[in-house]
């Protein structure tokens, strides 16, 4: 009996982990999104709530709010954020959409291409914050 030649099955590339901001894990840490998010919004936006208010309100609202109009303002990610924060509000600004580590880098490397504030915006740098941003900002991997 000949033996027929083994055709090995490729193995795929393994995708890069999509991070979001995760109601599970804010779930987990009981902590309130929409107490997070509120803050993150212009200040017009802002207007109309106190944060007891704001607490009881869906993040959604309030994210929504952000990316249809306070992250268009000039000052809502300045070149020295510091990183984390200008990961979420990045994810904030695009509606929750989940995010690789590479599409965080690019984005903030190239609003920040000219500032006076240099710092390590690489994919690695971005993916270990990303991998420690699970407790205060509830951002998690995520599926698909």
């Amino acid at each position: 009996m000949i033996d027929s030649p083994k055709t090995e099955t490729p193995e795929r590339e393994p995708q890069p982990a999509r991070y979001a901001i995760s109601e599970d894990a804010a779930n987990e840490l009981r902590r309130s999104l929409a107490a997070v998010v509120h803050p993150r919004q212009c200040y017009t936006c802002r207007q109309g709530l106190d944060m007891e208010e704001a607490i009881a309100a869906d993040w959604r609202d309030f994210m929504e709010n952000i990316a249809d109009c306070c992250s268009k303002a000039d000052d809502f990610l300045l070149p020295d954020t510091p990183l984390k924060e200008a990961i979420f509000r990045f994810l904030l600004a695009r509606g929750n959409k989940p995010a690789t580590a590479e599409e965080i880098s690019d984005e903030l490397s190239q609003k920040w291409i000219a500032t006076p504030f240099p710092r390590d915006t690489s994919p690695g740098v971005i993916k270990r914050l990303l991998d420690g941003a699970r407790h205060y900002y509830c951002i998690a991997a995520v599926e698909g």
